[in-house]
């Protein structure tokens, strides 16, 4: 395999579809997102995408395999939709900028020309360099900001957002902004932190509402729930280090304290 490619499981007739774009990046929001609405909807694989530019992995099975590292495309089957969702997610995004550029492009390319796609959301998250925050707020970047009338029923808020939208999640939008599709990347808050379930469930709600399609969260409150008890933890013993001069009890140490 010498060159970006996207193998087609199934050809389908879709009905006006939306992508929705939740890869791994900042707090990993994005892939928290797309995992959670796999967990909660019917899905069907339609599509898988290989890459010379992801990371030179295999991804070890629960039976005993092995496949490739990929992004993998969804439809989600939900009565409630007027129009089909296609979802996208994965294990990793391309390690190159030449990478980045092929695999994004590709990506749109596919979207509009086989599968008759018509806009695009991208998720991500937008680190504000601090702690957790107690009610992330979802920043949003649009492909035209004529469109901002079109999210007037969330708390989405633009305009305000600066500096770079790194990988798929700016890419991808600036792709399809020059081959005419609508699209926005969803940016939810976050911090420190690796995984952000907080973040990616205020990023799931504004989605909810923009999609028109109920999306129940229990999922992703229960890890909210473990990484608030393990947040505590970890400053309680970073607490415990500094009232030891940060020595673990050994006089004379320089054991540095931090929480990563």
């Amino acid at each position: 395999m010498d060159k970006t490619t996207i193998i087609m499981k199934k050809k389908l007739k879709l009905k006006d579809p939306i992508l929705i774009v939740g890869l791994p990046g900042i707090g990993n929001v994005g892939k928290l997102v797309a995992e959670h609405l796999k967990s909660a909807f019917p899905t069907q694989k339609i599509a898988v995408l290989y890459s010379p530019h992801f990371p030179h992995q295999v991804v070890m099975l629960k039976n005993g395999g092995i496949r490739l590292v990929g992004n993998r495309f969804y439809l989600i089957q939900a009565k409630e939709l007027k129009r089909d969702i296609v979802l996208l997610t994965g294990e990793a995004q391309a390690v190159t900028p030449e990478g980045q550029y092929e695999v994004n492009n590709k990506i749109v390319d596919f979207f509009k020309n086989k599968l008759g796609g018509s806009f695009i959301y991208t998720l991500g998250g937008y680190n504000v360099s601090r702690n957790m925050a107690d009610a992330p707020k979802v920043y949003g970047n649009l492909t035209r900001k004529e469109m901002a009338t079109n999210f007037k029923n969330t708390n989405i808020i633009f305009g305000k957002s600066r500096g770079m939208i790194w990988g798929s999640a700016g890419l991808i939008l600036a792709f399809a902004k020059m081959k005419k599709i609508d699209g926005i990347c969803m940016m939810g808050e976050t911090g420190f932190l690796d995984v952000d379930a907080s973040s990616a469930k205020a990023v799931l709600l504004e989605l909810s509402k923009s999609i028109g399609l109920p999306i129940d969260t229990r999922n992703l409150d229960k890890i909210i729930e473990k990484t608030a008890k393990l947040v505590k933890e970890l400053e309680k013993q970073a607490s415990g280090f500094a009232q030891l001069g940060g020595t673990g009890g050994q006089p004379g140490g320089d054991r540095p304290i931090y929480i990563r």
